[in-house]
């Protein structure tokens, strides 16, 4: 392993980065509701937004700004209680001010500034407040101010996501890794209700970035089906100023390797400490499907198991009715073979070569009564997988 954990890091371990978190009134409680994460350095960008083609005013304006260039990037600002979605004309040109403010404050270029929201659709946040949030979250920037930053993009999660990793380059060259990231009850592959910033002093060009983060949000948040509905506000950015110094990370060399590896062993992290907050006490499951003819079919029949309302009772309920299991992998739209199905639930195999298998309810209701729950589906029909985590959310009721 080429990286360790960096204990009490955050957003703002790596060199030349600065973050802080404020309140300016915008959530319903007083608390921080704005953030800002700021570069002392220009910074390679890459970026993954939300697939809804109804797109938040944040998100339509940063992907103007990337469209043009991914080199210059020195500030990122996170608004929370306001998504600024569905709100046209006049939530975009909130958006262009509060870049505008920000850029002066920080004394950066106009176009180096990009926006996020998070809270309710169809309300853009009030101009007054986000001018005073963001000026005094300029004043009070420090290298330090990860957590505070974290805490600011909340809404109803219970506790910050946050992590940051020292990656180990050849001849004892290091580089920093960290993130922050939110997202609640509603989140699928498509990044439903989510916002990650990545940053990094690692010198590494926007082209590897984007094919980096590509790789890694597929294996982390790419996996996670909460819900299934897709926020028009949601995104993953990664943001490396190469504060490190040295020379630029290059494809194919060992360092692109440990680099990626850290990168995949983050996001991941932050995935799972969002699926632990929105299981909120309840299970976490873990659909994994292999045997598929392709990786794509594979995902496809997890994310129909994981969505099943059927499935997600059973295993919140501890049901020996694995019929839920079943049916969605048959209504998944995958091309199988019955006949060479097999269904697990745990250690307990309830369905085998297509045909059901004699099993004791005792031993089902036991592998459903652990904090995590685990199904897997067999095609037998080659050689894709794919796996997806959920959990019970919701299903209780």
């Amino acid at each position: 392993m080429s990286y360790n954990i960096i204990e009490d890091g955050h957003v703002s371990s790596p060199a030349g980065f600065r973050a802080t978190g404020v309140s300016c009134g915008l959530k319903e409680i007083r608390a921080r509701d704005l953030a800002i994460v700021y570069s002392q350095y220009p910074c390679q960008t890459a970026a993954l937004f939300t697939t809804n083609l109804i797109v938040a005013a944040p998100i339509f304006f940063n992907q103007a700004i990337l469209a043009r260039k991914r080199d210059n990037i020195r500030a990122v600002v996170i608004n929370a209680g306001h998504a600024n979605a569905g709100t046209g004309q006049p939530g975009l040109a909130t958006v262009v001010h509060c870049a505008k403010i920000a850029a002066e404050e920080l004394e950066v270029p106009r176009d180096s500034v990009l926006m996020l929201s998070t809270g309710q659709i169809g309300v853009a946040p009030p101009l007054d407040r986000m001018r005073e949030g963001i000026r005094r979250a300029a004043s009070e920037l420090d290298s330090n101010g990860g957590r505070r930053a974290a805490l600011a993009i909340l809404t109803s999660e219970t506790r910050p996501k946050e992590r940051a990793l020292r990656v180990s380059l050849r001849e004892g060259r290091t580089v920093t890794l960290a993130g922050m990231a939110k997202g609640g009850r509603m989140v699928s592959p498509n990044l439903a209700t989510l916002l990650c910033v990545i940053t990094t002093d690692a010198p590494i060009e926007s082209r590897l970035l984007m094919r980096a983060l590509d790789q890694s949000v597929s294996r982390s948040f790419g996996r996670l089906y909460i819900d299934g509905d897709v926020s028009p506000n949601d995104a993953v950015l990664v943001l490396a100023n190469g504060a490190a110094g040295g020379p630029p990370i290059v494809d194919g060399s060992r360092e692109l390797g440990a680099w990626q590896q850290a990168l995949d062993a983050l996001c991941y992290d932050l995935a799972q400490q969002i699926l632990r907050d929105a299981a909120s006490g309840g299970k976490h499951i873990l659909v994994t499907v292999r045997g598929a003819a392709t990786d794509a079919d594979a995902a496809q029949i997890a994310r129909a198991v994981a969505r099943s309302t059927a499935v997600r009772l059973m295993c919140a309920r501890n049901l020996p009715d694995w019929g839920g299991m079943l049916v969605a992998v048959g209504a998944s739209g995958v091309d199988l073979r019955p006949d060479l199905l097999e269904l697990r639930v745990g250690a307990v195999t309830v369905m085998n070569e297509g045909l059901s298998k004699r099993f004791e309810p005792a031993e089902l209701i036991q592998a459903l009564s652990g904090p995590e729950v685990e199904l897997l589906i067999d095609l037998h029909n080659g050689a894709g997988a794919a796996t997806v985590w959920t959990c019970t959310t919701g299903a209780e009721l």
